[in-house]
């Protein structure tokens, strides 16, 4: 039997229910009627591009969203919402009104003057530029690959005020550079200073190069950074506003050759005082004269007949015939050297989120010198990794692996081992070079040279094809570090670094090559072995805090730097066999050379900024370095600066013309201690011995 009472509660319950539903409704209507839905797109005012990622908010509240990969947005906007403020990082901040619209396009503009602000310093420091009280440039690296150079350096000609690069005429030269009058600059990647021959670095990885001018600027380097620094840092994962990108570069240049060549006079042949004459034996030596030292001003082309080093030879009484005497030689050096060419190719994919950045990046070399026969390849490996452990703790990391290879390189200096030299300093015109081509004597094929000459020079042929000088080096450098952010104003950072590098240069010199000191032209084979490794360990607080009307900013950290220097130098003495270039086929005892250098340099080091307002800034540094290498009571060096900066424009009215004008002076107390005296003795023991210099 069913419940009367039940039955009674289910009857009543019915219209309340639809009440309760009725009011749902409308109160729905109601909220739907006072809000609006907005769409739109956010575009780079700097190239048109859609910006995902773009922070588009209520004015006045937390709630908003973000724009997708095709930099579009749907936000939901209630009644009385006055505007929607979009922001994104490196971009001027704009504030829309909404005014009933449905639809907003925006465009975001770059903030030049906030990214104009900060620029990196020693040790990776960021500072602000009006704060700074010695002086530093800066260099896009996107500006100096649009035509890359052999070496990134060689790209900052005419870049920096200050700044002399003197590129080096010798492949695999490391470019000569002066800054303000002081050589032996720091070169130092992502912080951390590296030594480096600036080969090993590929300009596509490189995000900025920052000059620091003089010891005030690079103190906190001690020593090392007597003469200034050049900052590079890397690119760390992607700026695309997509969060992912894959880039390909590839560049190819011709070379061709020398700027302008010097004008020598091609009127007058060999010899001294108008005369000359080849003689009757192979090397011209029976019957001839003035030909030994080939001076050019022996006798007049005129096309007298004249007996030359290919000149015929009566079977009937052996002497050398005379044949007519011109200037078949003209721009021997021109027709001799080729085009160069410089092909650079490199694929980079990177991706960047919110909560880590990974950059990979490949580049490939290829350069075929001006002289036939040479010719250079540099592999590049570079893979940079960031991570945020916590919203507090982050790890990065670095590696580049660089491969540098060729079987020939020609060599630059003065004497019969340079291609100039035998070419177009001291020979004259008599000779063409294009029948020298076929370079050995008949008959003597590995043993003897065909040449104009055999009592100094060279054939240019014999050397591009025999005389060969080998190159092979591994280059690694890297770091690791932790970063953590102990309060907002407080950080600390643990980094480890490595340097290393290991090379091996051979030189094959063959039978009949002539060279100072080296008389008997029997040959040689040698080997130059060199490596090194390089360990920086450091630990670094940073502080930046206020306190009122005055901000102090700084750090204090310590560094353990370990370094070692190994080389060897071992030569035959003449070959007892020619073409077979090993150490065994010696015809007298081998000459070995070795040197180590070990070091470690302890140091502990502090920067500070002390700034009133926007008025005035009073930096100081200073770094104490204690070496392994000194007598005690003699090894150690502390290396201070101070500098005191103030912009007038700030609390200044300037005439409209003055847009920046700073007032700045700076002292600094850095010595020249051991950095470089260390690998010093190494080379000059071997090249005590080695006719190729480098």
């Amino acid at each position: 039997m069913q419940n009367p009472l039940r039955k009674l509660r289910t009857k009543r319950s019915g219209p309340s229910l639809l009440r309760l539903m009725l009011i749902l409704s409308v109160m729905a209507v109601i909220s739907a009627s006072a809000q609006t839905t907005v769409t739109g797109k956010v575009t780079s005012g700097e190239d048109k591009s859609a910006m995902p990622g773009v922070n588009v908010v209520l004015k006045g509240t937390a709630s908003g969203t973000i724009t997708d990969v095709d930099g579009k947005f749907s936000v939901a906007v209630p009644a009385g919402t006055d505007a929607l403020v979009f922001s994104f990082v490196g971009f001027v901040t704009q504030e829309i009104p909404v005014s009933g619209r449905n639809t907003i396009d925006v465009v975001l503009m770059p903030d030049v003057q906030t990214l104009s602000e900060v620029v990196v310093t020693a040790l990776g420091i960021e500072k602000d530029v009006a704060k700074l009280g010695y002086v530093t440039q800066k260099v896009q690296g996107a500006d100096l690959i649009k035509a890359r150079e052999p070496n990134p350096l060689n790209s900052l000609v005419g870049k920096v005020a200050g700044l002399t690069v003197g590129i080096s005429s010798e492949l695999l030269g490391k470019p000569q550079l002066v800054l303000r009058g002081e050589t032996n600059l720091l070169i130092v990647v992502d912080g951390v200073p590296v030594v480096s021959d600036t080969w090993n670095i590929s300009p596509d990885d490189i995000d900025t190069y920052i000059v620091l001018k003089g010891p005030n600027a690079a103190a906190l380097y001690g020593s090392r950074g007597q003469n200034g620094a050049i900052l590079i840092t890397t690119k760390k994962g992607t700026k695309d506003k997509r969060g992912f990108s894959v880039e390909f570069n590839s560049s190819t240049m011709m070379d061709k050759g020398f700027i302008a060549i010097p004008k020598v006079q091609d009127e007058y042949g060999p010899g001294e005082y108008n005369t000359y004459k080849f003689g009757n034996d192979i090397f011209g030596q029976s019957g001839g004269f003035n030909q030994n030292d080939y001076d050019v001003w022996g006798p007049k082309f005129n096309g007298q007949l004249i007996s030359q080093y290919d000149s015929p030879v009566d079977p009937n009484t052996g002497i050398r015939q005379g044949t007519p005497w011109v200037a078949r030689g003209k721009n021997n050096l021109e027709r001799f050297v080729q085009a160069g060419i410089l092909a650079t190719n490199n694929i980079t994919v990177a991706t960047s989120t919110n909560k880590y950045d990974i950059r990979a990046s490949l580049s490939q070399s290829y350069q075929r010198g001006i002289v036939p026969n040479s010719q250079l390849n540099i592999s590049n490996f570079n893979l940079s990794a960031g991570y945020n452990l916590t919203s507090k703790l982050r790890l990065e990391s670095n590696l580049n692996y660089n491969k540098q290879y060729t079987d020939n390189f020609p060599d630059v200096g003065y004497g019969p081992n340079s291609m100039i030299y035998n070419i177009d300093i001291w020979a004259g015109a008599d000779w063409d070079i294009n029948d020298l081509k076929d370079y050995w004597m008949p008959g003597k094929v590995g043993v003897q040279q065909r040449n104009f000459e055999y009592y100094r020079y060279n054939n240019p042929w014999f050397m591009a094809k025999e005389w060969l000088r080998g190159h092979q080096k591994t280059d690694v450098y890297g770091f690791m570090a932790l970063k953590y952010e102990i309060n907002s104003w407080l950080k600390a950072m643990v980094r480890t670094q490595i340097t290393s590098w290991d090379l091996l240069r051979t030189e094959k010199f063959p039978f009949s090559a002539g060279v100072y000191g080296r008389e008997q032209k029997l040959g040689d084979y040698r080997e130059d072995r060199r490596s090194l490794f390089e360990n920086n360990t450091e630990v670094m607080v940073n502080m930046n805090k206020d306190f009122g009307d005055f901000n102090i900013s700084g750090l204090v950290g310590a560094n353990l730097r370990t370094y070692t220097f190994n080389s060897s130098y071992v030569t035959t003495d003449y070959l007892n066999a020619p073409g077979i270039y090993n150490f065994s086929n010696s015809k007298n005892p081998i000459k070995a050379y070795n040197y180590t250098a070990p070091m470690q340099v302890a140091s502990a080091y502090y920067s500070f900024d002390f700034s009133y307002k926007n008025y005035l800034t009073l930096s100081t540094t200073g770094r104490l370095d204690k070496y392994s290498t000194f007598y005690k009571g003699y090894n150690t060096g502390f290396y201070p600066s101070v500098a005191l900066s103030t912009v007038l424009n700030d609390y200044i009215t300037l005439p409209t013309a003055v847009s920046f004008l700073k007032l700045r002076t700076s002292y600094a107390n850095v010595k020249n201690a051991f950095t470089q005296s260390s690998i010093g003795p190494a080379w000059s023991s071997i090249n005590a011995g080695n006719p190729i210099d480098y």
